[in-house]
């Protein structure tokens, strides 16, 4: 009896045990993908705000672009005023207004008055009034030409006036000044913007933010004397503080700020006048500036939490099924009758899984295909948990599809960026044979299982060594190439071909032509292949059909290239696309030899890493630590920083730095390293390996001092060869 009691004791433990386990490893990974979403959020914003930011200030400067040609015509008008003056040589007063009114007929005149002004400090206008210059100081100033904005009170017509004044030196005359006087209300237009549906307000101030002048607009805003003393009241969200803004004021550079004013959200961008020390402030509700960007942030968090559920509820079922099936072996041998329970068990599991697949299925299709993909093999896992070939083979299966997925979202952010305008195209050193050799290599992993032959044609080239974008470059033939695999039946056969036409004026154009034998498109399909979400649907064609965008992306990065793209096909008898891209031959070039791009034996290597999100660094560990390099880890660039300082030199041979983290960011982390006065801060290899992908994010990285940037996912190939690359340099600094 006491051995059955004993027995029942552990059965009752392992039963709370198998109930507790799942549900605490739920929460964990509840936690995880809440605390994935939340940084994802953060990060969108972030970047929405940049975007939103930038381009706000560009339509700003286009404001203070137009001013700035106005102020320059009427000084111009003044001078040949002046010249006027000066031939006429008036040597007193009394026919001054007759002078006056005879300059502003030959100046054709209709927006201004002219005025003249004596030593005595007395003004005289073509309108024919006279009087004192209530500002004596200003006519006695050196100055050969002032601009200044006044209300000219004698007029007691409310308007503010912008006052263009020159210096005279006429031999013998009392006349020492003469004036063009402009009606503010000649900026009018240049304020006036449609695309902020009049809700921008304008002002125009002095470097210690005085208001010169207010652009009236529809309601209420802020009309203190000093707009800076005003804004002290009101809080700064993003972009800086109100002591930056000050700073850009008194140093006239371009900024832009998002503040609170009392329950709405502002933008502010400030921007200098050419020629003068004013600037021009111009502030838009955030609402009005963002809200389609606003619209597709919360619809890829909608996206991305639905997808983080979703994976949760998969990996906390397929745990909480391998936990119960390896206690039933248990609960078999002990009481015959928990067989009916645990089938009650799994049926309600899979009806659960079943109900989860209806609702995910009445998503886009776009998205609900690798997710169907991903929840399909891991049902099949499931089934098949004694199989390890077949549990593999799903895995390999469910990385394919997030790897799709990962691609499609990829597609969505870069046809964004190229809408905007924010793309760009950079002119760094590259050789073409290794920028070919990479992608022919990154398809032929592509090939594998598949009876598909890959046919490299690259002829010798001239001038291999360019100046062009790499980034965009690789990526438009991974596209077309991958379109290539995906479109090609088993026993077809794909041509890869390269060549380059004869250099001139220090430019040559690369040939590229990719063709395959698969399936082809239908010739009334072609005039539209390279519109975005264009897919042809012949009933033919692979499940993952993705967003159609990948083509749309490529014809867009051709023709920011400069270059062209053709494509001929035909159905059941493969496609050809064919590029012509002009590339800037590198005056620089090194001596043509052959790298040695095998990856380096990293055993015993030394890195110092830092990275902030816990589940990054477990993956970045691991990945380092099974190639056998030593590991010291930080979680924040202040740390990176210090564990720098305090060893001695020489005890890293590389540092891999995340960009965005707390306390200090990777870049400043960077900069901190270098600036450190000790013999390797200089040339100790720094790696960005960051989620900022981006062309700009880049240029930041290796603006701030890092030798290389890696973007997130990183793949183990990837990572191991810019370290071979840098640690090899830097410990053989000869080669």
């Amino acid at each position: 009896m006491a051995n059955v009691a004993n027995e029942q004791e552990s059965l009752s433990r392992h039963r709370k045990l198998r109930t507790i386990l799942p549900l605490v490893l739920m929460t964990l990974l509840a936690f995880v993908a809440s605390t994935g979403t939340l940084i994802f959020y953060h990060y969108l914003d972030d970047t929405l705000f940049s975007e939103r930011n930038e381009h706000f200030i560009e339509i700003s400067d286009k404001i203070t672009q137009v001013i700035a040609t106005e102020i320059r015509h009427y000084r111009t008008i003044a001078n040949v005023a002046g010249n006027l003056m000066d031939d006429a040589a008036p040597q007193n007063t009394e026919n001054i207004t007759e002078t006056l009114q005879q300059i502003q007929l030959s100046l054709d005149l209709e927006e201004g008055s002219i005025f003249a002004f004596d030593c005595n400090s007395r003004f005289y206008a073509s309108d024919g009034s006279s009087g004192d210059w209530h500002d004596a100081a200003l006519l006695s100033s050196t100055a050969q030409t002032q601009t200044l904005i006044s209300p000219l009170d004698y007029r007691m017509d409310g308007a503010i006036y912008m006052l263009f004044l020159k210096k005279l030196n006429i031999p013998g005359s009392s006349i020492t000044h003469i004036a063009v006087a402009v009606d503010m209300a000649f900026l009018q237009t240049s304020f006036d913007l449609d695309i902020f549906h009049g809700h921008s307000h304008i002002y125009l101030v002095t470097q210690q933010g005085d208001q010169l002048y207010h652009h009236r607009c529809p309601g209420g805003f802020i009309d203190e004397d000093n707009l800076l003393s005003a804004m002290e009241h009101y809080q700064f969200i993003r972009g800086g503080t109100l002591d930056d803004l000050r700073q850009a004021l008194t140093t006239l550079h371009s900024a832009g700020y998002e503040f609170q004013y009392g329950t709405e959200d502002y933008f502010v961008a400030a921007h200098p006048i050419a020629e003068t020390d004013w600037a021009l402030l111009n502030f838009v509700p955030t609402e009005v500036l963002g809200a389609q960007s606003a619209r597709f942030m919360n619809t890829a968090v909608v996206y991305v939490s639905v997808i983080a559920i979703a994976a949760v509820l998969l990996i906390g079922l397929l745990t909480f099924i391998g936990l119960k099936r390896r206690g039933d072996r248990l609960l078999i041998a002990q009481h015959q009758k928990t067989n009916l329970l645990l089938q009650e068990a799994a049926d309600a599991a899979n009806a659960a899984n079943a109900a989860k697949s209806n609702f995910l299925s009445h998503m886009s299709h776009d998205i609900r295909t690798p997710i169907n993909g991903i929840m399909g093999m891991t049902d099949i896992a499931l089934k098949n948990l004694d199989d390890r070939r077949k549990i593999t083979d799903c895995l390999k299966k469910i990385e394919g599809s997030s790897g799709h997925l990962l691609s499609l979202v990829n597609d969505v952010l870069d046809m964004s960026r190229i809408e905007s305008g924010k793309t760009r195209i950079s002119h760094e050193p590259m050789d073409i044979r290794q920028t070919l050799e990479n992608c022919a290599s990154i398809v032929s992993g592509q090939l594998q299982g598949r009876d598909i032959a890959l046919v490299l044609e690259f002829a010798a080239f001239a001038h291999p060594h360019i100046l062009g974008d790499e980034l965009h470059l690789r990526q438009v033939l991974i596209n077309i190439l991958g379109n290539a695999v995906k479109f090609t039946p088993d026993g077809g056969k794909i041509w890869f071909r390269a060549s380059q036409h004869s250099a001139q004026q220090a430019q040559t154009v690369l040939h590229l032509e990719i063709e395959d034998t698969g399936i082809g498109m239908n010739p009334s399909f072609l005039p539209r292949i390279f519109e975005p979400f264009a897919q042809e649907d012949n009933g033919t064609r692979s499940n993952y059909k993705g967003t159609g965008l990948g083509l749309a992306i490529t014809k867009q990065f051709v023709d920011l290239m400069g270059g062209t793209i053709q494509v001929e096909s035909e159905l059941q008898h493969g496609t050809r696309f064919i590029l012509e891209l002009p590339m800037a031959i590198n005056p620089n070039a090194p001596e043509d030899e052959q790298e040695d791009a095998h990856i380096a034996n990293l055993s015993g290597t030394r890195l110092l890493l830092a990275e902030d999100n816990e589940l990054n660094m477990e993956i970045a560990l691991y990945l380092l630590e099974s190639a056998g390099i030593e590991v010291t880890a930080v979680t924040n660039g202040e740390q990176a920083v210090a564990a720098f300082t305090a060893s001695p030199p020489g005890s890293f041979d590389g540092i891999l730095m995340d960009v965005m983290m707390p306390v200090m960011d990777g870049l400043a982390a960077t900069r901190a390293i270098r600036a450190l006065e000790r013999e390797d801060a200089a040339s100790i290899p720094i790696i960005a390996m960051t989620a900022n992908a981006y062309e700009e994010d880049r240029r930041q990285c290796i603006a701030a001092g890092m030798d290389a940037h890696a973007a997130k996912p990183v793949s183990e190939t990837a990572i191991f060869q810019v370290l071979s690359q840098y640690i090899k340099k830097h410990n053989n600094p000869q080669t």
